[in-house]
C-alpha cells in the first residue's frame, strides 16, 4: 500500500508542475510568457545582461520581442535601437493618442495596453496589444499586432 501511496503522490505532483507553453497562435498568453521569461532572464543574469540580450535581435521572433522601460519612462532595451534612450514624451502613437501614462501605471500585477505602432514585419502602422509588468522598478513589456483586415469585397 505505502508504494503505491508513493506512486500516486509522484504521478499527482508530475502532472500538477505540468503546465501548458503558450503557442504563438495564443497571442495574449505568448505575450505574458515573454514577459515572464524576460524577468526570470533578468532575474537570473542581472540588468546588464537582460539590456545587451533584449537590444539584440537574438531576442527577436518574428512580430514577438520584449522591451524594457526604466523608472522615468525611457527605454533601455529593444530590439528598435531607434526606440533606446527616447523621450517618454514622445509615446504618442500614429492616432495622435498618447499612451505612456498607460506604460507607466503598470504594477506587479501587470496590465493590458493598446497603441498603434508600426509592425516589424510589415512595415505597416497596426494596432499593438501590449502586456506590461513592473518588475524592480523598471517595465517589462511584450504585446502582439492585430492582423490586418483587408477589403476583400468585389
Amino acid at each position: 500500500m505505502f508504494r503505491f501511496t508513493t506512486l500516486f503522490l509522484a504521478l499527482a505532483f508530475l502532472v500538477v508542475g505540468c503546465v501548458a507553453i503558450p503557442t504563438e497562435n495564443e497571442e495574449a498568453a505568448y505575450a505574458r510568457s515573454l514577459v515572464q521569461d524576460a524577468i526570470r532572464y533578468y532575474d537570473r543574469n542581472g540588468q546588464d545582461s537582460a539590456i545587451e540580450y533584449y537590444s539584440s535581435q537574438d531576442s527577436v521572433h518574428g512580430q514577438w520581442y520584449v522591451f524594457i522601460v526604466d523608472a522615468d519612462g525611457y527605454t533601455i532595451a529593444s530590439p528598435n535601437a531607434d526606440m533606446i534612450g527616447r523621450d517618454p514624451a514622445l509615446r504618442v502613437d500614429a492616432s495622435g493618442h498618447f499612451y505612456g501614462d498607460d506604460l507607466m501605471s503598470a504594477t506587479e500585477a501587470g496590465n493590458w495596453i493598446s497603441y498603434i505602432f508600426r509592425h516589424p514585419e510589415t512595415g505597416e502602422n497596426a494596432r499593438k496589444h501590449t502586456w506590461v509588468v513592473r518588475h524592480d522598478g523598471l517595465l517589462f513589456a511584450s504585446g502582439f499586432y492585430e492582423e490586418q483586415k483587408t477589403d476583400e469585397a468585389n
